[in-house]
């Protein structure tokens, strides 16, 4: 057995299909969306003249893994560095023995990268990446709040998503998680980023973050350009500095015998970039007011930040674990899926970076937006 390790061209989409259809998942969002793919792993940067950032293994031919690696401009403090996020960590069968599944990992680990972040890691893989010295993370905080005036519909998603609760714990949820209702006229949505965005907002968060720079080019790429989803900006500026929040609204469909069936909308809060408490109170309220406008159930926030997380915290958006019963609010509404649960990660960093940690200390600004972790089931 000889295995070969390599970039994947921009001609071998076909053959990249069927074997995520094979041995990943049949019909695969990466199977049934070739567009989502050429966004996600086809995007030019620095690790690739041409093709996908993709390595494939290939015995005879024959691929028998697969991972991707999404580059990206690392931001530490300000200062520019290089990382990369892997996806669809994939050995075959009958290849899992042995060391394979080791050398594929490795093949992005090298000096080039300062990090590497598998977001998203499936437990079963856990003991690979921990013999490989990566520190993993067993969940990404996550925030939830319900609208005031959707209490009733929530007991019903509860009801639909946990059918086995009694109506009492279900009340006890809702009544943690229910914001009161906010005052202020909505801001009008709008699909694009504001001008100055990199010359008076980002440097201002990037010298206090560490994480993915969320400049004008990635944000406009992960977010203005994505093939699949309408994501919404909100910008508010305050002294000449600019806050920023981004999200889109989800149809929530359950799964019934006569198909699939609407069930409510929820906002899916993906940025909030506020470079003050202030800003932040005013972006939280700009946010809540468009969601009532657009007749939301509520919202979620995925983010390791820990001045964010305990701004929005202050602001009345909630972390999960505050509850007992929290963890088991739905995470997935395409399909709806009552099994909850976190995202674990699994990090590779340059010695020189900070660690990332869930707490109120921890400089880096992740949400679920970066990898793939935002994207169609």
């Amino acid at each position: 057995m000889s295995v070969e390790f390599r970039y994947a061209r921009s001609s071998e989409y076909p053959r990249i299909k069927d074997f995520l259809h094979q041995h990943w998942a049949p019909n695969h969002v990466y199977v049934r969306m070739p567009r989502l793919f050429e966004w996600t792993f086809g995007k030019d940067h620095f690790l690739v003249d041409e093709g996908y950032h993709v390595i494939l293994a290939e015995d005879k031919d024959e691929i028998v893994g697969f991972l991707g690696g999404i580059p990206f401009e690392l931001n530490e403090f300000g200062a520019t560095k290089k990382g990369a996020w892997l996806a669809n960590y994939l050995v075959r069968p009958d290849y899992r023995r042995g060391s394979l599944g080791l050398q594929l990992l490795n093949v992005f680990r090298n000096s080039r990268l300062d990090a590497v972040v598998a977001f998203g890691v499936n437990a079963s893989v856990l003991p690979i990446y921990r013999m490989l010295r990566a520190d993993v993370l067993t969940g990404i905080p996550r925030h939830f709040a319900v609208l005031s005036h959707a209490r009733e519909r929530m007991r019903r998603l509860l009801g639909a998503a946990r059918p086995e609760w009694a109506c009492e714990k279900a009340d006890s949820v809702i009544d943690a998680f229910t914001i009161p209702p906010v005052s202020s006229r909505a801001h009008s949505f709008t699909t694009t980023l504001p001008g100055e965005w990199d010359r008076i907002g980002w440097p201002v968060l990037a010298a206090r973050t560490v994480g993915c720079a969320r400049t004008v080019d990635y944000l406009r790429w992960r977010y203005l350009n994505h093939p699949c989803f309408e994501y919404r900006v909100i910008a508010v500026n305050d002294d000449d500095r600019i806050g920023l929040a981004i999200w889109r609204l989800e149809t929530i469909r359950a799964c019934s015998q006569q198909g699939s069936e609407d069930v409510d909308t929820i906002g899916r809060l993906v940025e909030f970039l506020a470079p003050s408490k202030q800003i932040a109170a005013k972006l939280w309220n700009a946010y809540c007011a468009q969601l009532t406008e657009v007749d939301a159930l509520g919202t979620d926030y995925y983010g390791y930040h820990g001045e964010t997380g305990t701004w929005l915290r202050d602001l009345g958006f909630q972390c999960v674990d505050r509850h007992p019963d929290g963890s088991a609010i739905p995470t997935r509404f395409q399909p709806l899926d009552g099994r909850g649960g976190t995202i674990m990660s699994a990090v590779f960093l340059n010695s020189n970076l900070p660690k990332c940690h869930p707490g109120t200390d921890c400089a880096w600004y992740w949400t679920k937006s970066d990898a793939d972790q935002d994207r169609p089931n």
